[in-house]
């Protein structure tokens, strides 16, 4: 399954976890979406626990999670843009 987030496609696995990286990609414009999610696992490796991998038919493993998981990654993920961003004076 797959939905559209700002014109972002968003892919789900047919029990309802989401994929990671779609996920970041449609939150965080102007962010390669992948350096991201591992500079967030690096630095935030408590997020691991909440991350589960799907095989995709070009057998890659793909990080996702459930809901219950995006809320702890996302509010990490917000917290790390915010903490990137330019300052402006």
């Amino acid at each position: 399954m797959q939905i559209k987030l700002d014109e972002m496609p968003v892919r789900f696995t047919s029990d309802g976890k989401l994929y990671i990286v779609d996920a970041i990609a449609a939150l965080a414009g102007g962010h390669e979406p992948k350096d991201l999610w591992e500079t967030l696992k690096r630095k935030k490796p408590l997020i691991n626990q909440y991350v589960d991998y799907h095989h995709t038919d070009d057998k890659h493993a793909r990080p996702i999670t459930d809901s219950d998981g995006w809320d702890h990654i996302q509010d990490h993920l917000f917290d790390h843009i915010i903490e990137t961003a330019p300052h402006k004076e």
